[in-house]
C-alpha cells in the first residue's frame, strides 16, 4: 500500500502522495508548527504523531507572501484553464467566478463528517468539484464531455488555490492546516530534516533601507505584529551595509540590480520626503524585473497638519511627500519634548523643502525601550500593512 503524506484542513484533504512521490508543503509552515497532531486512520482509529500544523489565518498570510493572492490565484486559474483548452481544443465551461463563490462558501465544519461516501477521511477536491458542477449545472447543462472535462480540470488544480480561497470564509478561520509527514517519514522514504520548514532563496524577501534604524525598527515590528511571516524577511540597510549612503547612491544601487540576473526579491523602502520622491520619481522611468520593487513610507491622515519650523517661523503644515521619515510613525506620546519637523534644504526640481523630525533620537530610543510593553502601534501597524500589501499587489 505504501506510506501516505497529507495536506489537510480538518478531516478535508487538499492535497496527497505516497512514499518520496508527494509536493513539499514545508513553506506554509515554521519550525514551530511541528505538533503532535491527530491522524486519522480506518475504523475510527486516531493516532497523535509528529505533524505541522498552523492556523488557516496564519497560512493566508503565508500565500499571500509567496504569490498566492486571490489576484494571483486568479490569474493561476484562468492561464490553466486558456492552456489546457488550446491544448486539448476544447472550452471548458466554468469560470474563476464559478470556482470561488462555490469554495468560499464552504464551511468545513459544518460537513457530515460521517457520511459513508467519503469514510473516514474525505478528499477535499471530490466534495469540491461535485459542489462546483452541482452550482453551475444549476444554470446550465452540461454534456457528459463537459461535465469530464470540469472534473478533470478541478482535480489537477493547484491545491493553493483551493486552500487560498477557503481561507476567505470566516467561519473557516478556527482550523488548522495539517502537513501528516510521520508515515513517509518513519518508513524511510524521506528525512526529517528535508521536512523541517524552511524558506528557498526565491521565496524570501529582501528588504533595503536608507537606514539602520529604519531596518531596525521595520524588522522589529514584523516579527511582534506578525511573527507568522516573519521568516520571509531578510534585512540590509545602505548606510551600514555599504560604502556609499545617500538617496542619490540608492538610485544608482537600484539602477545596477534592475541590469543583473537577480533571484532574490528585493523590496527597496524610501522615505516618504523630498529626496526620496526625487529618487521614487527617477526609478520609476527603469524597467524593473517582478522580483524588485520600489516604494516610498506611505501618506498618512496624522501628516496632514503637523508641527513644522522654519525660516518663517512655526507652522503647521501637510508632510506627506516632504518630510515623512520612519520615525514619524513611531509612538509620539512615548516623549514629553516637543516633536516637530525642521526645513532643511530646497530641491529646485520639485519646488520645496526637504524636512527632518525632531527629536529624532529621542523618538528611537524611547521605540526600542517601549515596544515590547505599553506603545501605541496604530501607526507602525498601519506602515507594516502598507509594506505587505506593496509587495503582495506587485
Amino acid at each position: 500500500m505504501g506510506s501516505m503524506i497529507t495536506l489537510r484542513i480538518g478531516k478535508m484533504e487538499l492535497d496527497w502522495g505516497k512514499n518520496n512521490m508527494f509536493n513539499n508543503h514545508s513553506c506554509l509552515f515554521q519550525k514551530k508548527d511541528i505538533k503532535m497532531v491527530p491522524y486519522f486512520y480506518s475504523d475510527d482509529n486516531i493516532e497523535y504523531r509528529k505533524g505541522l500544523s498552523k492556523n488557516i489565518k496564519s497560512v493566508k498570510r503565508r500565500l499571500d507572501l509567496l504569490g498566492y493572492s486571490l489576484h494571483d490565484i486568479e490569474e493561476i486559474f484562468n492561464e490553466d484553464l486558456k492552456s489546457i483548452n488550446e491544448l486539448d481544443n476544447i472550452s471548458i465551461p466554468i469560470s474563476f467566478n464559478d470556482y470561488y463563490n462555490t469554495v468560499k462558501n464552504i464551511d468545513i465544519n459544518s460537513i457530515n463528517m460521517t457520511s459513508e461516501e467519503y469514510d473516514y477521511k474525505y478528499d477535499l477536491g471530490e466534495y469540491v468539484r461535485k459542489c462546483v458542477i452541482s452550482e453551475i449545472n444549476k444554470l446550465s447543462t452540461f454534456s457528459e464531455y463537459e461535465y469530464y472535462d470540469i472534473r478533470e480540470f478541478l482535480q489537477n488544480l493547484h491545491p493553493y488555490i483551493t486552500l487560498r480561497i477557503l481561507s476567505e470564509n470566516k467561519k473557516n478561520h478556527n482550523l488548522d492546516i495539517i502537513w501528516e509527514y510521520a508515515d513517509v517519514v518513519e518508513n524511510g522514504w524521506i528525512l526529517e530534516e528535508d521536512i523541517i520548514p524552511k524558506l528557498t532563496t526565491q521565496e524570501k524577501i529582501l528588504i533595503v533601507t536608507e537606514g539602520s534604524s529604519d531596518t531596525d525598527i521595520i524588522k522589529k515590528c514584523i516579527k511582534l505584529l506578525y511573527s507568522d511571516i516573519a521568516d520571509f524577511f531578510d534585512f540590509i540597510d545602505m548606510e551600514k551595509n555599504y560604502p556609499f549612503t545617500g538617496t542619490g547612491n540608492l538610485k544608482n544601487f537600484v539602477k545596477g540590480l534592475s541590469k543583473i540576473n537577480i533571484l532574490n526579491n528585493i523590496l527597496v523602502i524610501l522615505d516618504n520626503d523630498t529626496a526620496g520622491k526625487s529618487v521614487y520619481n527617477d526609478v520609476k522611468g527603469i524597467d524593473l524585473p517582478n522580483n524588485l520593487k520600489v516604494i516610498t513610507l506611505p501618506n498618512y491622515k496624522d501628516f496632514d497638519n503637523f508641527k513644522c519650523k522654519g525660516p518663517q517661523g512655526d507652522s503647521i503644515e501637510n508632510i506627506n511627500g516632504k518630510a515623512v521619515s520612519i520615525e514619524c510613525f513611531l509612538d509620539h506620546s512615548s516623549i514629553d519634548d516637543e516633536i516637530y519637523v525642521r526645513w532643511t534644504g530646497f530641491n529646485d526640481k520639485l519646488m520645496q523643502y526637504q524636512g527632518n523630525i525632531e527629536p529624532k533620537n529621542l523618538l528611537i530610543k524611547s521605540f526600542h525601550q517601549f515596544y515590547k510593553k505599553e506603545y501605541d502601534f496604530t501607526k507602525l501597524k498601519y506602515l507594516v500593512d502598507y509594506i505587505l500589501e506593496s509587495w503582495i499587489s506587485i
